[in-house]
C-alpha cells in the first residue's frame, strides 16, 4: 500500500530524508511542515481509489487541500520564505486535482505523474528551508 513498487520507496526515502533532516535541525515551521506531509503521506492510501485513476481523487484531493491550509497558515504566520515555495507547489497540486475535476479529457498518467513532480518540489523547498535555518537560527 504505501510501498509496493519502486518510485513508492523512492518517494518514502526522500520524504523520510527531507522530514528527517527537518524534525532534526528544523525549527518549529520546519518540524510542523515536515508533521503535516507525513501525515497527508499516511493518509493518502487510506483515501484513494486504488482501482479507478481516471476519474479525480476526491480523497487525495482533500487530503492535499487540507495540507495547502497547513503550508499557507505556516507561510501566513511565520516569517519563512521557504515556506511560499513550499504553498506555491501544493497550490499546483490542488490545481491538477481540479484540472481533472472540471475536464474529464485530462489523461490519468500525466495527472499522476504532475502531483509526483510537485510532490517532490515541496520536499526540496522543505530541505532547502531547514539548511536555511541551520545554518542561521533564530536567535
Amino acid at each position: 500500500m504505501y510501498f509496493q513498487n519502486l518510485p513508492q520507496q523512492v518517494w518514502l526515502a526522500a520524504m523520510s530524508l527531507a522530514c528527517g533532516y527537518a524534525f532534526w535541525r528544523g525549527g518549529r515551521p520546519e518540524k510542523l511542515a515536515a508533521l503535516a506531509c507525513v501525515t497527508a503521506w499516511a493518509i493518502s492510501p487510506l483515501v484513494q481509489d486504488n482501482h479507478n485513476w481516471i476519474d479525480p481523487q476526491w480523497g487525495v484531493g482533500a487530503v492535499d487541500l487540507a495540507l495547502l491550509g497547513v503550508f499557507v497558515w505556516l507561510a501566513l504566520t511565520t516569517d519563512r520564505v521557504w515556506l511560499l515555495y513550499m504553498s506555491a507547489f501544493q497550490l499546483l497540486q490542488v490545481v491538477i486535482h481540479v484540472a481533472i475535476m472540471v475536464d474529464k479529457g485530462v489523461p490519468a498518467m500525466p495527472y499522476r505523474r504532475g502531483l509526483v513532480i510537485w510532490s517532490y518540489c515541496t520536499l526540496v523547498a522543505l530541505a532547502v528551508g531547514v539548511w536555511q535555518v541551520s545554518r542561521h537560527p533564530d536567535p
